[in-house]
C-alpha cells in the first residue's frame, strides 16, 4: 500500500481517487465516493480556495486507503512518506482518529502527526462533516442515522462509535459546523 510511486502525486483529487479505487473493495469505496462528494458540496459554500478544495478532495479520497482498525493512519503514513505532510494530517485526525487512538490504547496521535493548523484544520473539519453524513452506501444521511449504524455493526462500546460520538459532540459546540451538516444533510433526514 505504500509504494511511493503510487502516493507521488496523491495530493491531486484525480491521483486521490485512483488509490482509492485501487485499495479499496467495492462498498468502501462506494462510501468513499460518497464522502468526496460530500467534501464537494462542502467546499461550495465555504468558498475554499483552489488549493485547499483540491487538498480537502484528495483527503476526502484517501481517509479510508489503510488497514484496519484505523485506515486513516496507514493512508497518512503513505502520505507522509511521499512528502504530503500537510494532508497527512488532516487524514491522520479525520473521522475522531483522535479519541479513537486513545480509546484503543494506542500512542497519542499527536506523537506522530502534527495536528492540522489553519487551512488545513478547515479542510479537516469539513473532511470530519463529511464523513459524518455519509452512510455506507455512499448516500448523504443525518449525522444521527451515520451514528446508528456505526453502532449496530460495531457495537455501542467500540472505539470507532465511542470516537464518532465525540466527534458529533464537537461539531454541535461549533455553529459553524452545525450550519454545514444542516446544508448538506437532507430534508427528509434531518
Amino acid at each position: 500500500m505504500d509504494d511511493r510511486a503510487d502516493w507521488g502525486s496523491a495530493e491531486e483529487p484525480v491521483a486521490a481517487h485512483a488509490l482509492a479505487e485501487q485499495h479499496l473493495d467495492r462498498a468502501a469505496y462506494e462510501r468513499t465516493r460518497g464522502v468526496a462528494q460530500q467534501a464537494a458540496r462542502l467546499a461550495i459554500p465555504t468558498h475554499l480556495a483552489r488549493a485547499d478544495r483540491a487538498r480537502l478532495l484528495a483527503a476526502a479520497w484517501l481517509h479510508a486507503v489503510g488497514p484496519a482498525p484505523l485506515p486513516q493512519l496507514g493512508a497518512a503514513r503513505a502520505l507522509r512518506a511521499a512528502g504530503h505532510v500537510g494532508l497527512a494530517s488532516i487524514v491522520a485526525y479525520s473521522g475522531g482518529a483522535l479519541v479513537e487512538c486513545g480509546r484503543r490504547g494506542m500512542a497519542p496521535l499527536a506523537d506522530e502527526f502534527a495536528p492540522p493548523l489553519g487551512d488545513l484544520a478547515r479542510a479537516g473539519r469539513l473532511l470530519d462533516i463529511a464523513i459524518v453524513t455519509t452512510g455506507a452506501d455512499g448516500e448523504r444521511c443525518a449525522p444521527a442515522a451515520r451514528l446508528r449504524a456505526l453502532a449496530a455493526s460495531l457495537g455501542p462500546g467500540d472505539p470507532r462509535v465511542v470516537a464518532t460520538v465525540a466527534l458529533l459532540g464537537a461539531m454541535a459546540d461549533d455553529p459553524m459546523a452545525r450550519a454545514l451538516v444542516e446544508g448538506v444533510v437532507p430534508r427528509a433526514t434531518a
